[in-house]
């Protein structure tokens, strides 16, 4: 028998490796298809797992005996909404107007010096400002922000004409769907010896505008947080501000704070803390009283904290 020759060998040897490839490459192929399959099945079964935590949250958020008219609770970091309890539903803000105040006065400038007039210190309330004061711009709005000033928000805004038109576009540009400001304090406006509404906005929209103010000016909103707090002005006048927001040093890593109340919009409140996961979680309640906002806000915090609906 003749044997076969070198290159018949080498051919053969070839085509067993042409072979052995293409099984090689099928079964990697199958590898890699399979590995991709679980990695897509593994991702849609913790997505399906978070969903459930998600709606076992929003049950419980749903059962617990609230005050307010209206509830929202937004994930700022997932962007996921967590709960709402007539949500899109406008209502009156109160001093939660304040935030919108603050936004358009520092895009105007951060830096300018603000003069106490006559007309701001007649403003409803009493808060300590002088007449005739100096405060540079960004030490009014915290001592405003903090203590829910309406003489210091008057100061701010009262000579821009068109001040009210610079809020309304800008809830409008930030996406604030169900909201009107038709002044810088949120109070109740006197209209022929009737009181009016001084804002309108959801619940839903009051958390979109803090988490656009703390994102956009963080050094200014921080300070929302803390209980007390001494500011002086210009003039060398100190001034020993106390937070309206009287359960602030009970809510865990709190960032973000503003109380409203007027008698047509009863208490409001809006919250932003993070949750046990680093989560940047706000909370807004909407007509509940002036003392059973922050007993609302107590419990919804004390349910969100430790839940762990998402990682």
């Amino acid at each position: 028998m003749k044997k076969p020759s070198k290159n018949n060998i080498i051919i053969l040897i070839i085509i067993l490796a042409i072979i052995a490839s293409f099984f090689f490459l099928e079964n990697s192929s199958n590898f890699k298809k399979t590995f991709e399959q679980v990695k897509r099945e593994e991702v849609l079964r913790v997505k399906r797992e978070e969903l459930k935590k998600l709606e076992i949250l929003r049950n419980n958020l749903a059962n617990l005996e609230l005050e307010a008219k209206a509830v929202s609770v937004y994930d700022a970091t997932s962007k996921i909404k967590i709960y709402g309890e007539n949500d899109t539903l406008p209502l009156p803000l109160a001093s939660l107007t304040k935030t919108m105040t603050a936004i358009v006065a520092l895009e105007e400038s951060d830096e300018k010096n603000i003069n106490i007039s006559k007309n701001a210190i007649d403003s409803e309330g009493e808060y300590g400002l002088l007449l005739g004061e100096i405060w540079k711009m960004t030490d009014l709005i915290k001592f405003t922000l903090i203590i829910s000033s309406n003489d210091g928000a008057t100061a701010i805004s009262e000579n821009d004409k068109e001040f009210i038109n610079k809020m309304n576009n800008k809830a409008i540009s930030i996406g604030m769907k169900h909201t009107l400001f038709l002044n810088a304090t949120g109070l109740d406006q006197e209209i022929d010896t009737e009181k009016k509404i001084g804002a309108y906005a959801s619940s839903y929209d009051a958390n979109i505008l803090a988490i656009y103010a703390l994102k956009t000016y963080p050094e200014v909103f921080k300070g929302t947080t803390r209980a007390e707090v001494v500011i002086d002005s210009e003039s060398g006048i100190s001034h020993k501000v106390k937070n309206t927001n009287i359960i602030v040093d009970k809510i865990p890593n709190i960032i973000f704070s503003k109380t409203g109340f007027t008698d047509l919009a009863g208490g409001n409140l809006t919250i932003i803390f993070k949750n046990k996961n680093e989560h940047d979680i706000a909370v807004t309640t909407l007509g509940a009283s002036i003392d059973s906002r922050f007993v609302d806000m107590e419990k919804i915090i004390n349910m969100l904290y430790n839940s762990n609906y998402a990682n």
